[in-house]
């Protein structure tokens, strides 16, 4: 659960968030090689096959932990309007967090369900570049439910729910990524992944799934028939 934020240098390999630096020598460092960063953020998922057609274009030699396989459900036009890698020329490093929309939704074999919960961590330096689960989001429980793990520390609580999370509806889910490089085009890096981002129809799909979840949980615990064992919205997942 605990989303701290990033270091901002690109030379740091220092994890533990505790450090400092000289800030004079860093600025005197960027300004020398021309390096800027800066932070995209957005509060509705990425479409995570669109997501995976941008990555497998970035010219990054190295890419770990990254299921290229879901590509494979997107048409070329598809591909073709989403993808321009020319904008992350330049970029250095990349980190943060970031929602990953579901591509299957029933409970048959093969479902990710679990990214609708699961806060996802980005991490690219040089040549390598991965994603992987970095825990469940707040957003999870209610915040009721979250205070007592922050009985000790309410600085804490008032921290997340003032700059983490950004909706009721979606209570911390988001996209918080730092992107760190040299002549940076950031309206192009942004414009790439804005597209990635589920439209308005593919919210409505997105909420209409969340619900049905909610509601065969629901039945489940009473004792009734699941909705997915009756059709549910299994008819969306093509």
């Amino acid at each position: 659960h605990e989303h701290t934020s990033d270091c901002a240098d690109p030379e740091c390999t220092d994890t533990s968030h505790s450090h400092s630096h000289d800030h004079k020598t860093q600025t005197t460092s960027a300004d020398q090689l021309g390096i800027t960063s800066f932070v995209y953020r957005a509060s509705t998922p990425f479409n995570s096959q669109r997501l995976m057609a941008l990555l497998n274009r970035w010219p990054i030699p190295i890419k770990d932990s990254l299921d290229f396989g879901l590509v494979m459900g997107l048409g070329e036009d598809d591909v073709d309007d989403a993808v321009e890698n020319k904008a992350f020329v330049g970029v250095l490093r990349s980190k943060g967090f970031c929602w990953m929309a579901p591509t299957k939704w029933s409970n048959s074999a093969g479902n990710d369900v679990w990214r609708h919960d699961t806060a996802m961590y980005w991490s690219h330096a040089g040549k390598h570049f991965g994603i992987t689960s970095a825990g469940k989001w707040w957003g999870c429980l209610t915040k009721e439910q979250i205070k007592p793990y922050f009985a000790n520390n309410v600085k804490e609580y008032d921290r997340i729910m003032a700059e983490d999370w950004v909706s009721e509806e979606w209570g911390d889910r988001r996209q918080e990524l730092v992107f760190i490089g040299s002549k940076l085009d950031e309206a192009e890096i942004r414009a790439a992944l804005d597209a990635c981002l589920c439209t308005a129809d593919e919210m409505e799909v997105y909420r209409a799934q969340v619900r049905n979840i909610l509601e065969a949980s629901f039945s489940s615990e009473m004792g009734g028939p699941s909705l997915f064992d009756v059709g549910g919205m299994d008819h969306i997942d093509q």
